[in-house]
Formats: C-alpha cells, sequence, structure tokens
C-alpha cells in the first residue's frame, strides 16, 4: 500500500482547501481542512494518517523512501 498525502481544494466554488491522504491502492480518499502551520511535515502527514488508518500504521510507514515536498 502507498500512501499520499497532498493539498489540494476542497470543491470548485468553495475556495477552501486542505489535505486529502490517498490510498493508491483503493483510489480510497479522505479529505481533512487541516494545514501544518508551525508543524514539521512529517509529523503532519503522521497525524493524519493516523486519524484514517490508526496509531498501529505508522510503524509499517517507510520515511526513509518518501518524498516530503510543500509548496
Amino acid at each position: 500500500m502507498k500512501l499520499i498525502v497532498y493539498h489540494t481544494s476542497y470543491g470548485c466554488d468553495t475556495g477552501c482547501c486542505g489535505h486529502i491522504v490517498k490510498d493508491t491502492e483503493t483510489d480510497e480518499e479522505d479529505f481533512h481542512f487541516a494545514h501544518p502551520r508551525k508543524e514539521d511535515f512529517r509529523e503532519f502527514a503522521e497525524k493524519l494518517i493516523k486519524e484514517d488508518y490508526g496509531e498501529e500504521h505508522i510503524k509499517d510507514l517507510d520515511w526513509d523512501n518518501c518524498e516530503i515536498t510543500h509548496s
């Protein structure tokens, strides 16, 4: 399984944005009205993944082979 956390807008006309956690195997996406204000990007991604997949899933993440980008 590969999880992707990325920034996107919410709907065409809302003007709101946040982050999505996407499971590439199932194409399931969970939208969060959240941003990593002063938070480390990795900690922010971990928090969203914990909310969607549970604490036990964090130990399985391959942080050495992940790509963290931001704009």
